[in-house]
């Protein structure tokens, strides 16, 4: 199931024979424009679905709240050859209220623009970098390496240096979960192949650790 490799980092680090799988959770956050009590505007990497429904945190100048909509409209952005992202208008559900979050001064009224024709009923006003969507977002991955301090794997989406996340996966017969940050993101080497993300073990139950230690075993003795 494993085998101990070399390792430049001065931990020994275990490559997994076979297959070993688990789910990493992140937070995708998506950027948001202009807000409102009616809706709001998206910058994401995205292509959601017109109709589809939303749910997430809407954070705004330290307050947030959990919000839900549907997505009303999307036009494709391309401001470079190789990047092509999203605008997204999402209307609020009944049920979000987001006047609290706008109870506060000052605020700049956002008028029409040409990314965003449609009928508005509600003031929309400028989030000015102030504000995003954190959204939950759940991806399978597949370990390729592991030990006591951190883990390699496979993902099928691109993680940012930095981002953090929660790691779960069944160690033997038994479950691990382990908050990491990514330390190293490489691109995939073709269409067909993940991203390799090297992290780093942040925050370890008891039980977490003594699973990985025994699934590693003590190589030193």
């Amino acid at each position: 199931m494993k085998k101990r490799i070399g390792d430049r980092r001065g931990r020994e680090r275990f490559e997994i024979v076979g297959s070993l799988t688990g789910t990493l959770e992140t937070q995708r956050r998506l950027s948001v424009r202009n807000l409102g009590t009616g809706g709001v505007l998206m910058d994401t990497p995205v292509p959601f679905t017109p109709g589809s429904r939303i749910t997430g945190r809407l954070t705004f100048r330290g307050l947030g709240l959990d919000v839900q909509g549907r997505v009303r409209h999307v036009a494709a952005l391309r401001e470079r050859a190789d990047v092509l992202h999203y605008l997204v208008g999402l209307e609020w559900e009944t049920s979000t209220k987001v006047d609290d979050l706008l109870a506060m001064e000052p605020l700049r009224a956002h008028g029409p623009s040409r990314h965003s024709p449609e009928r508005r009923s509600n003031v929309r006003f400028h989030a000015g970098g102030e504000a995003e969507l954190g959204q939950p977002n759940w991806s399978t991955v597949e370990v390729i390496d592991i030990s006591t301090t951190g883990v390699l794997f496979s993902c099928p989406v691109a993680v940012h240096v930095g981002e953090k996340g929660k790691l779960r996966m069944r160690l033997g017969d038994r479950s691990f979960a382990a908050e990491v940050e990514v330390k190293r993101s490489d691109s995939p080497k073709t269409a067909q192949a993940g991203y390799r993300l090297g992290a780093a073990f942040i925050s370890l139950d008891d039980g977490s650790r003594i699973h990985l230690d025994d699934f590693i075993g003590d190589a030193r003795r």
